[in-house]
């Protein structure tokens, strides 16, 4: 079970903005010695995005990137990353906050731009 901190790291948002979804029911959480508690099952299903299965589970449970993260990255403008959604890049959805998931993205950009990374590339800002 993931702590506060650990959802909003990984939807990259301040953990008062989760507690704010808890605190409205839009997240579900139960309380753990005084803490709120949340399923992976429920941090995805709230991802607006496909439902991670079998060996990708993993690569779900890595923090997602905003656009200005990816675009910063590669060195190009949020303007292009906004381009590269249009045509196809997969996104997640985070409570209307556009997310990425780093082995989407790193797949998607093989497959369509011929741009090849190391697995670890976005794991650094």
């Amino acid at each position: 079970m993931l702590k506060v901190k650990e959802v909003a790291d990984h939807w990259q948002l301040r953990p008062e903005t989760v507690r704010r979804y808890i605190s409205d029911g839009d997240l579900p959480s139960i309380i753990l010695n005084g803490h709120h508690r949340i399923e992976w099952q429920d941090v995805w299903a709230l991802e607006n995005g496909t439902f991670p299965r079998g060996a990708r589970m993993d690569h779900y449970r890595q923090p997602l990137m905003s656009k200005r993260h990816l675009a910063g990255r590669l060195n190009v403008c949020i303007k292009t990353v906004e381009r590269w959604i249009d045509a196809g890049l997969p996104t997640r959805s985070v409570f209307g906050s556009v997310r990425m998931n780093r082995a989407d993205a790193r797949d998607w950009l093989m497959a369509e731009l011929d741009i090849d990374l190391p697995e670890d590339f976005f794991d650094h800002v």
